[in-house]
């Protein structure tokens, strides 16, 4: 396996620039669209009732890309501090909507997350709870989805 470059080794080459605003959301798009494809297929593998190695491997998956959106939605957030990501008011817009909606599903799969670790009881009112939050992380995982094919509709070039 060949070696990757650390990231204190980017920041130090000066041939690497600093990515735009722009360039920062489109990537945000790419990987949104990426953490939404593996959890339908996570989904798709739990219906079928395949094997548990290929259930964890799958959750492996799913945890790795919702970290990947994590890193980069903050680094979008840094980019677009230095400034807008563009002068058109309709990709702004899907821009800002993307964002909020990967924002959104991110504090949604954490809560449903602390929620099932933290289960002791198995009584129907936790169970409920637990049901519901999965629920809201659906919905907001769906939303994060629609807001990217509008951003990938303005930006076509995104997708891969």
């Amino acid at each position: 396996m060949a070696s990757s470059r650390s990231n204190a080794a980017l920041a130090d080459d000066p041939s690497v620039t600093a990515p735009s605003p722009l360039s920062s959301c489109d990537a945000l798009a790419r990987t949104a669209t990426e953490t939404c494809r593996q959890h339908e297929r996570l989904a798709k593998l739990m219906s079928l009732g395949v094997a548990q190695s290929e259930l964890e491997a799958a959750h492996a998956m799913v945890d790795t890309i919702d970290l990947a959106l994590a890193e980069s939605m903050k680094d979008f957030e840094k980019t677009y501090a230095t400034g807008s990501v563009t002068d058109q008011a309709d990709v702004r817009q899907a821009a800002n909507t993307m964002w909020l909606a990967a924002r959104e599903y991110l504090r949604r799969h954490s809560i449903a997350e602390k929620a099932s670790r933290q289960i002791a009881q198995r009584d129907a009112d936790t169970l409920g709870d637990l049901q519901m939050e999965y629920e809201l992380e659906a919905s907001a995982l769906l939303g994060l989805k629609h807001a990217t094919v509008t951003y990938q509709k303005l930006r076509p070039e995104t997708r891969c």
